[in-house]
């Protein structure tokens, strides 16, 4: 049999390396398919860390002896922080109150979380996807069950979160789009028996007072309306009470046949559409 030339053997040395790099073998394949899998943790424990936080919808929690900050699917609480102030605005225009009051709207939330978790195993389940946060340590979107209750559910239900955020199929679960519906559900029947923020003896609605005045002689022309069919997303966050959030959502519920259709948007009440019909217009057809 003849002896492979040096040259051959260079080239079929690098044809197999080739052929390894572009075919991932079982272990990185496996590696690749879990990075997005689902992962349930039994036993959790709220983190008795005296630096730990807990927010309405966000907390340190430690399981097998590490420490997580989990960050719940679905809902947003009130911003405890009062330097969040962007993020406050747009808070205060779902539920229709203040954003100086949305600090102590947290507080409360926050003291629901803890209470609900304190002394009490939960499970936690994840997909490690980043949440973001501003601590040291990393933070990830999470369903949690306590006690037999969804957490998230439990907020609403209450009256301390918003339904709001990344949304999420989890195993043995509801889909997606169900879980919100049950959540709109608990949410209408929390501001029926005005639980939490809801309850205006805690937390007024916004007044009269509060409401852009338009007298005659600071009444805008028709051309310098903004138009809610046309308007760019900087410009719509001209308006009072706009932020980022409901800016997104005018847009998204285009087109409008006249300003009347802005209270289909979540977070615009009748105290804000009284605001907003003054300044601005519904001319332009949506493409």
């Amino acid at each position: 049999m003849a002896k492979a030339r040096p040259a051959a053997l260079k080239r079929l040395l690098l044809s197999c390396l080739l052929g390894l790099a572009l075919c991932p073998t079982p272990l990185l394949l496996a590696q690749q398919k879990s990075a997005d899998a689902w992962e349930v943790l039994e036993g959790c424990r709220l983190s008795t860390n005296a630096n730990a936080i807990v927010d309405g919808d966000s907390f340190h929690a430690r399981h097998n002896d590490r420490e997580y900050i989990f960050r719940l699917y679905f809902v947003d609480a009130p911003e405890a922080d009062s330097t969040l102030t962007e993020r406050a605005k747009d808070q205060a225009a779902y539920f229709g109150i203040s954003p100086n009051d949305i600090p102590r709207a947290g507080r409360f939330a926050s003291q629901f979380t803890r209470e609900t978790l304190s002394g009490a195993d939960f499970t936690v389940i994840t997909r490690w996807r980043n949440a973001m946060g501003r601590s040291s340590l990393a933070r990830f979107y999470a369903i949690v069950l306590v006690n037999g209750k969804n957490l998230a559910e439990e907020l609403v239900a209450h009256g301390h979160a918003r339904i709001y955020g990344l949304r999420a199929n989890w195993p043995d679960g509801p889909r997606s789009t169900t879980f919100i519906n049950k959540l709109k559900n608990l949410e209408l029947t929390a501001r029926e028996k005005k639980h939490g923020v809801w309850d205006e003896t805690k937390f007024p609605r916004q007044t009269e007072s509060t409401v852009v005045s338009v007298t005659p002689t600071n009444v805008p022309t028709v051309a310098s309306l903004v138009d809610i069919n046309s308007a760019s997303y900087e410009e719509l966050q001209k308006l009072p009470g706009i932020g980022p959030k409901l800016a997104e959502r005018i847009m998204a519920h285009r087109p409008y046949q006249n300003a009347d259709d802005l209270d289909k948007v979540p977070g615009i009440g009748a105290v804000m559409l009284k605001r907003l019909k003054p300044l601005v217009r519904a001319e332009t057809t949506a493409p």
